[in-house]
C-alpha cells in the first residue's frame, strides 16, 4: 500500500531529522564549552600578567600606576565581548533547529495531504461524509502546524531582538564608564 510506504518514509525522514537536530544542538553546547575554555585560559594569562606586573613595581608608585591601568575598561571590553559570542552561538544555534523544525513541519504537512487524498479516493461511494470529515481534520492541521511554525517564527525573532538589545545596552555601558572614569581621574 502506497501510503504506508509513505508514512515510513516519513518517519525515516524525521527520524533523520531529529539526529540532525541533536548533532546541531551538540555543536552550539561544544561552541559554548570551547568559548568558555578560552575565556578561562585569557582570565587565567591576564592575572598571570597583572601579578607579574605587580611584582615587577620598584616602587609603590609604579604598583599603584600598574594597578590603575585600566583593569576594569579591559575587563569590560572582554565581558562585552564575551555576551556578543554568547549571542552569536545561540542565535545561529537556534536558528539552525528553527529551520531544521520548519522542514519537518512542511514534509508532515505534505504528508497529511497526500494521505488524505489517497484516503478519499479509497472510500467507497456515498462517503461524501467521510470524504468531508477528513478534509476537514487535514485543514485543522495544517491551520496548526501554520500557528506553530508562526509562533516559532515569532520567538526566534523575540530571542534575537532581545539579544541584539542586550548588546547594544553593553556597548553603550561599556563606552560609558571609561569616559566617566578618565573624568573622575582628571
Amino acid at each position: 500500500m502506497r501510503t504506508t510506504e509513505q508514512i515510513q518514509a516519513v518517519q525515516k525522514a524525521e527520524l533523520e531529522s531529529m539526529v540532525s537536530m541533536a548533532e546541531k544542538a551538540l555543536n552550539g553546547f561544544e561552541k559554548m564549552a570551547m568559548l568558555n575554555m578560552q575565556t578561562l585560559r585569557d582570565a587565567t594569562m591576564d592575572a598571570a600578567a597583572a601579578m607579574r606586573t605587580a611584582l615587577s613595581a620598584r616602587d609603590m608608585q609604579e604598583f599603584m600606576g600598574s594597578q590603575a591601568a585600566s583593569p576594569m575598561q579591559t575587563a569590560g571590553q572582554k565581558t562585552l565581548s564575551y555576551a556578543q559570542h554568547v549571542a552569536e552561538i545561540a542565535g545561529s544555534t537556534q536558528a539552525e533547529l528553527a529551520d531544521a523544525f520548519n522542514q519537518s513541519m512542511a514534509r508532515m504537512q505534505q504528508v497529511m495531504r497526500e494521505a488524505t487524498k489517497n484516503g478519499a479516493g479509497g472510500l467507497p461511494a456515498g462517503s461524501d461524509a467521510m470524504s468531508t470529515l477528513m478534509q476537514s481534520a487535514m485543514n485543522f492541521t495544517t491551520q496548526a502546524f501554520d500557528a506553530a511554525q508562526k509562533a516559532q517564527t515569532q520567538a526566534t525573532k523575540m530571542v534575537a531582538d532581545d539579544v541584539q538589545s542586550l548588546s547594544q545596552a553593553a556597548a553603550k555601558s561599556g563606552a560609558a564608564k571609561p569616559a566617566s572614569a578618565r573624568k573622575g581621574a582628571a
